[in-house]
C-alpha cells in the first residue's frame, strides 16, 4: 500500500487556519477592537477633511505596489532587509526610506505624541481602505478561482474526473455507513441487556450516558476508518484529489460529531434521556439550529482549506471569508434570537434572583454584541492584512455553554447521592442537611474554574496585570482576600447549617412545651461564632492587604480592659447570665417568677432575659438583677384543692368521690397524658368554727394543662357533692344577748333538777 503524505507546508501556509508562527501577529482581542475603533474614527475624520485627499484615495491603483505599500518585516534582521530590498523597485525603496525617516524625524515636544497618533491613525485608515477595495475587487476574480480549482482537479483527465471524485466520495461514505451499521447491529442486543441491568437512578443514567458516548465515538471512528480505507485503496497519487477528498471527509466527520453531541445533549426524540430541561419543541428547534450552523461553519472552513491548498489567490480567499463570515454571523444571530425564550427560562431557572432574571432577559443582547464584536475583530484582521486565525471566540462560547451544564450535572449527582427523603418526619442525613452548602460550593468552584479557564483562553495574566497596575501591592493580594472570604463564607454556612440541623431535632418552642437546653443555648452559640468568624475574617483580609494588625489587636485589648473596668454592671450581667445558662436555671418557653415579675421566657440575649407576662406585658430583666427566681415549668407540679363542708359530712363518702373523679380524669384522652398522679383526697386539713376544711391534690406535668385539669376537677366535685347531698359550709356569726341567755339557762336548770328528783338513781350508779 502506497504511503500518502499530507499536503506540503508551502501549500498549507496559504490556508487560513494553517498559518505558520512566523506569519502570525501576537495581537489580543482588546487590541484588535481598539485598532478597529481608532481606524473607523480616523476614516471618518479623513473622509470629511478635504476633497483632494478623497479623490486621491478613491483613484484606482495602477499597480499592486500602490495599493499595498511596503512595510518592514518582523523581526527586522539583516537577511530580512536584504531580501526585502532585492524584491522592491527603486521607487518603492525610496518611499520606504522616506517614510522611515519621517518617523525618526524630531518633532516639537508639544504636539509630538498627538502627531504620532494622528499619523498612525491616518496610515492605518489608508491601509484598511486600500485592503477593503482590494478584497472587494477580488470578488470579480472568484469565477476564475473556481476555474483554477477545477483545472487543478481535472488536469489532463477532463471533466469526467469530477464525476469520478463525486462517485468516489459516495462510495467512501457508503463503505463507512456499512461498517458503522454492522457495528451497531452486532452490539444492539448486548447493549440492550447492559442498559436493562443498570436499573434506575442517577448512577444508572450516568452509566448509560457514558456508554452511549463511547459507542457513538467508536461508531464515528469506524465510519471514518471504512471511508479512509477505501480511499487508500483507490487513490492514484493525484495531490489535488487527495486534498479535496480528505478535506470533505474531515468536514463530514466534524459535522457528524457536532450533530451526535447535540443529539446526546438535547435528545429531541426521547425526552427521558434529555440532559437539558427543555420541552420537545425547543429541543428540536435548538438541535436543528446546531445542525445548520455546523454545516455552514465547517463547510466554510473546508472551502477555505481547499482553495488555499490548491493555490487560489489569498485575496480571493479573503473575499470568501468576508462573504461567508457575514452569512455565518447572520445565522448565529438568527439562532440566538430564535432560542431566546427557552434559553432565558433555563437561565432564570426556579430562582427569583435579580441577577439571573436580568441575565435571562438580556442574554440575547449580550450574545449578539459578543458575536458582532468577534466578527468586527475578524474583519479588522482582514483589513489590516494579518493572517492570524484564532479559535479563542468559539472556545469561549463552548466554555460558557459547558459551565452551566457541568454545574447542573454536579448538582444532580449531589441530589442523587443524597437520595429521596423517606418522609417528612424522618431525620435527614448529614449529607442532606449540608446539601444547600454543597450546592453553593459547586456553584463557586464552577464559576472560579470557568473564570480562570476563560482568562487562560484569552491569554490574560491576571496577576501580572494586577502587579503592573495602580496599587500593585493591594491588587496583588486580591487572591488572598478572595480565599479568606471564601473560607469564611463556607465556614459560616457549615456552622449555620449544623446549628440549624441540631435545632430541628430539639424540642420546638411552643406555648405548651418549653424548649430544650440545647435549643436555648444554640442561638447564643451561633451569634458568638458569627462574631468570631467576622472578626477573624476582617483581620485576615487586612493582613492580606498589607495592613499591620498588631496595633489593632493591642487597641482591642486596651479597649476590652477599659470596658471591663468602666462597665462593671455590663460585665456582671454577662457573667451572671453565663452561669445561669450553664446551671440550666431556665430555658426558652419556661414560665419563671423573679420577685414581683413573672412571665414566659420569650428571648435570651447575652445580657438580658425577656419575659412575656400572661396578660401581654414584656418584661426585660438584666441577669445581674436576678437574685432568686422561681421556675414553674420544670419536671412536675402539685396542685392542691380545698373544700369547706359542714361538720355532719361523711368523710368516707368524700374520699370515694375524690377517687372516682381522679379515675375519670386519668381516663380522659386530653387530660390524662398530663397527669402523673391522679386526684385523691388528703382528708381533713383543718377545722374552723363552722366548717371542716378538706384538701385534695393531683400531680401533673407543668404547663397550661394543669389549670385545665384543676378547672375540670372543681366542676366534677361540685356536681358530685350536689348529687350526694354534701353541703358546703358557710361562714356563720353567733350573737349572744346577755339577758335572754341567763333566763333560758335558769329555766333549763330548774327543769333538770325537777326531773332528777322525780327519778331516783339506779343501784350501782354514782
Amino acid at each position: 500500500m502506497r504511503r500518502i503524505m499530507p499536503p506540503s507546508t508551502e501549500a498549507r501556509d496559504d490556508v487560513p487556519g494553517f498559518a505558520s508562527k512566523e506569519s502570525a501577529t501576537a495581537m489580543n482581542f482588546t487590541q484588535r477592537l481598539s485598532i478597529l475603533f481608532v481606524s473607523i474614527i480616523a476614516g471618518l475624520l479623513l473622509f470629511s477633511s478635504t476633497g483632494s485627499t478623497q479623490a486621491k484615495d478613491s483613484a484606482p491603483a495602477p499597480s499592486s505596489a500602490a495599493t499595498a505599500p511596503a512595510t518592514l518585516p518582523e523581526p527586522l534582521t539583516p537577511e530580512a532587509i536584504r531580501e526585502l530590498v532585492s524584491r522592491l523597485s527603486d521607487a518603492e525603496v525610496r518611499n520606504l526610506l522616506i517614510s522611515q525617516l519621517d518617523r525618526a524625524a524630531v518633532r516639537p515636544e508639544a504636539d509630538g505624541d498627538m502627531t504620532d497618533m494622528v499619523g498612525a491613525m491616518d496610515e492605518g485608515s489608508k491601509q484598511m481602505r486600500a485592503r477593503a477595495a482590494q478584497i472587494l475587487r477580488a470578488g470579480g476574480r472568484l469565477p476564475d478561482a473556481i476555474g483554477h480549482v477545477v483545472g487543478r482537479l481535472t488536469d489532463e483527465r477532463g471533466l469526467f474526473h469530477l464525476v469520478e471524485i463525486m462517485l468516489g466520495l459516495a462510495a467512501m461514505f457508503l463503505v463507512g455507513w456499512v461498517v458503522e451499521t454492522a457495528y451497531r447491529r452486532v452490539l444492539h442486543a448486548p447493549l440492550a441487556r447492559i442498559g436493562a441491568r443498570l436499573g434506575a437512578g442517577f448512577g444508572a443514567e450516568t452509566g448509560r450516558f457514558v456508554l452511549n458516548v463511547a459507542l457513538e465515538a467508536i461508531a464515528l471512528v469506524l465510519f471514518y476508518a471504512g471511508a479512509i480505507g477505501l480511499f487508500f485503496a483507490l487513490y492514484e497519487g493525484h495531490q489535488a484529489t487527495r486534498i479535496v477528498v480528505l478535506t470533505v471527509l474531515a468536514a463530514l466527520v466534524i459535522v457528524r460529531a457536532v450533530v451526535i453531541a447535540a443529539r446526546i445533549l438535547l435528545a429531541p426524540r426521547t425526552p427521558g434521556h434529555r440532559l437539558l430541561p427543555l420541552d420537545d419543541a425547543a429541543a428540536q428547534r435548538l438541535h436543528a439550529s446546531i445542525m445548520w450552523l455546523a454545516v455552514l461553519w465547517v463547510g466554510a472552513l473546508a472551502i477555505y482549506a481547499i482553495f488555499g491548498a490548491l493555490g487560489v489567490e489569498p485575496v480571493v480567499i479573503e473575499f470568501l471569508q468576508f462573504c461567508l463570515g457575514t452569512v455565518v454571523l447572520l445565522s448565529l444571530v438568527a439562532a440566538v434570537w430564535r432560542m431566546r425564550e427557552p434559553i432565558a427560562d433555563l437561565i432564570r431557572g426556579s430562582s427569583n434572583g435579580t441577577l439571573r432574571r436580568i441575565l435571562g432577559d438580556l442574554w440575547t443582547v449580550i450574545a449578539t454584541i459578543y458575536l458582532v464584536a468577534i466578527y468586527a475583530a475578524r474583519m479588522n484582521d482582514l483589513l489590516l492584512g494579518t493572517v492570524e486565525v484564532s479559535n479563542v471566540a468559539i472556545a469561549s462560547i463552548l466554555l460558557v455553554i459547558a459551565l452551566p451544564i457541568a454545574d447542573m450535572v454536579l448538582c444532580r449527582a449531589l441530589s442523587a447521592s443524597i437520595g429521596p427523603s423517606e418522609g417528612d418526619d424522618a431525620r435527614p442525613s448529614i449529607l442532606a442537611s449540608y446539601e444547600s452548602v454543597l450546592r453553593r460550593a459547586i456553584h463557586i468552584v464552577v464559576t472560579v474554574v470557568g473564570f480562570l479557564l476563560l482568562a487562560d483562553i484569552w491569554q490574560l495574566d491576571l496577576f501580572g496585570i494586577a502587579k503592573r497596575s495602580f496599587g500593585g501591592q493591594i491588587t496583588s493580594s486580591l487572591l488572598g482576600v478572595a480565599i479568606v472570604l471564601l473560607i469564611a463564607y463556607m465556614l459560616w454556612e457549615i456552622v449555620d447549617t449544623a446549628i440549624g440541623r441540631r435545632m430541628k431535632t430539639e424540642t420546638p418552642v411552643g406555648e405548651v412545651t418549653p424548649s430544650s437546653r440545647l435549643r436555648t443555648l444554640l442561638p447564643l452559640f451561633r451569634m458568638t461564632l458569627l462574631i468570631t468568624i467576622f472578626v477573624m475574617a476582617t483581620m485576615s483580609v487586612l493582613a492580606a492587604l498589607g495592613v499591620d494588625i498588631l496595633p489593632l489587636l493591642a487597641g482591642a485589648s486596651v479597649l476590652g480592659i477599659a470596658i471591663g473596668f468602666g462597665s462593671q454592671a455590663l460585665v456582671r450581667d454577662i457573667v451572671t447570665g453565663a452561669f445561669f445558662l450553664v446551671d440550666d436555671a431556665f430555658r426558652l418557653g419556661e414560665y419563671i417568677e423573679v420577685g414581683t415579675t413573672k412571665g414566659r421566657i420569650e428571648k435570651l440575649t447575652a445580657r438580658s432575659v425577656f419575659l412575656r407576662h400572661h396578660r401581654g406585658q414584656l418584661n426585660v430583666l438584666p441577669y445581674g438583677e436576678i437574685r432568686q427566681l422561681k421556675n414553674n415549668s420544670r419536671d412536675w407540679i402539685i396542685m392542691k384543692l380545698e373544700f369547706r363542708v359542714t361538720y355532719d359530712t361523711d368523710l368516707t363518702l368524700v374520699k370515694k368521690i375524690m377517687k372516682k373523679i381522679g379515675a375519670e380524669l386519668s381516663a380522659d384522652p386530653e387530660l390524662g397524658e398530663a397527669l402523673l398522679e391522679p386526684l385523691k383526697s388528703q382528708g381533713v386539713y383543718s377545722t374552723e368554727d363552722s366548717a371542716l376544711v378538706i384538701r385534695a391534690k393531683f400531680k401533673a406535668k407543668p404547663g397550661p394543662t394543669v389549670y385545665m385539669i384543676r378547672r375540670v376537677a372543681f366542676d366534677k366535685v361540685l356536681k358530685a357533692f350536689k348529687e350526694n347531698n354534701i353541703k358546703f359550709a358557710h361562714r356563720q356569726v353567733t350573737v349572744l344577748v346577755p339577758g335572754s341567755a341567763d333566763e333560758a339557762q335558769a329555766a333549763k336548770a330548774a327543769a333538770g333538777a325537777a326531773a332528777f328528783i322525780s327519778e331516783p338513781p339506779k343501784p350501782g350508779t354514782a
